[in-house]
């Protein structure tokens, strides 16, 4: 479950919400623990994985779309927490649970206090993501049909 009790810490949670209804691919939240992500991507061709994240300097709102090799993310640590979607990666190609492919859209917060609702710059983030991905999700869209995964747990740094 996302949580939307830390304002911009919700955006992946956000994100999953605005496609509901919108997609025919599979939806899921979750907490971003490495096991429950590699449960929910395990044999699926596309795996995209939705994450709030801090980074610095910070740009709120700015989204990385991160296509790159699956082993640089299992390579460095992507999350604040002592594990997350590094150790997923890791774990997953280790024990040969990968997606056929992984996409993260990792989009920058501004505020990660306590309380309800999304910034600014994060909604319209949030909206425009979710625009992509339903638009990409479709038949004859960019990417074939697969899960979304919301996990707006994560804080890492990432770099455009």
């Amino acid at each position: 479950m996302g949580n939307d009790f830390r304002r911009d810490d919700g955006a992946g949670l956000a994100v999953i919400e605005a496609l509901r209804g919108r997609v025919r691919a599979r939806l899921a939240v979750t907490d971003g623990e490495p096991a429950r992500l590699i449960e929910l991507w395990a044999g699926a061709g596309l795996a995209i994985v939705v994450d709030a994240v801090r980074a610095e300097p910070p740009d709120p709102g700015r989204v990385h779309d991160l296509c790159a090799e699956t082993a640089a993310l299992a390579a460095r640590s992507v999350s604040g927490h002592a594990l997350g979607l590094g150790d997923a990666v890791a774990l997953g190609l280790a024990v040969g649970q990968m997606p056929g492919r992984l996409r993260v859209l990792a989009i920058e917060g501004a505020d990660f206090g306590f309380g309800h609702g999304l910034t600014p710059r994060v909604a319209a983030a949030v909206a425009a993501v979710a625009d992509r991905l339903a638009a990409a999700l479709e038949p004859g869209g960019e990417e074939p049909a697969g899960q979304v995964v919301g996990h707006p747990h994560r804080k890492g740094n990432h770099a455009s």
